[in-house]
């Protein structure tokens, strides 16, 4: 064969090589370990404590997070329950928002020490209450004569099983209680810790901001996991 021929081949080679590969669709293969919040995934919407939670639910973890804007940052509100038989290690640090519109930028992770925030609201003063006026002394020397006298039991007697009532009232105030306990833990910064089997960890997480962003991507590496959080970000 010669020269002319060889390469004469080789571009007949090379030209059904091309024409086989760009008719192959360019695909995005997702790793396996990504899971993004949308419809197809199980992604919800939830609201807590008065915000708006997207929700990705796992075998092995529930995660949510309710993306805002405070001051000079990027607040995400993060709640993370550990569904496994296994103490999960978790730390802040390793969590990110990217910034896809109108420029690709990472918005990086800022440790409570670093923050500058405005001081929270004073709680309202309770309001002053009226002082009792005392009884008349001949009205309350009436009201002690006129009762019968009695024989005082000293023992304490059992007291009376509880009703349905008082069940749902209890059962009530627990609840409440609860929610106030997890409404303080949200309100709090995320710090690192292990979180035990079937346990929940909740809080704030801070990043930078980029003013100009508009379709954000919040990304939780949990365990193995990645965990992203699409989210539209309104102007201000």
């Amino acid at each position: 064969m010669t020269t002319l021929q060889k390469l004469s081949l080789a571009m007949s080679i090379s030209s059904a090589t091309f024409s086989l590969a760009a008719s192959v669709p360019n695909k995005t293969i997702q790793p396996d370990n990504i899971v993004i919040c949308e419809p197809s995934a199980g992604c919800v919407n939830e609201t807590l404590f008065g915000r708006s939670y997207k929700v990705i639910t796992t075998p092995r973890f529930t995660v949510m997070v309710s993306l805002s804007r405070e001051g000079a940052y990027t607040r995400a509100d993060v709640s993370i329950t550990n569904k496994t038989d296994m103490p999960l290690s978790l730390t802040p640090d390793d969590f990110r928002v990217e910034v896809l519109t109108p420029k690709s930028k990472v918005l990086l992770y800022i440790p409570p020490g670093k923050l500058i925030l405005p001081p929270p609201p004073l709680a309202p003063a309770p309001a002053a209450t009226a002082p009792k006026s005392p009884a008349p002394v001949g009205i309350a020397f009436v009201t002690q004569s006129a009762a019968p006298a009695t024989n005082i039991d000293t023992a304490t007697p059992p007291p009376p099983p509880a009703s349905a009532i008082d069940q749902i009232a209890a059962a009530e105030k627990e609840k409440a209680q609860q929610d106030a306990a997890d409404k303080a833990a949200a309100d709090q910064h995320l710090a690192a810790t292990s979180i035990g089997p079937n346990e929940v960890t909740r809080g704030r997480v801070y990043f930078e901001r980029d003013k100009k962003s508009y379709l954000v991507n919040v990304v939780l590496p949990i365990a193995g996991q990645v965990f992203e959080f699409p989210y539209a970000m309104k102007k201000k």
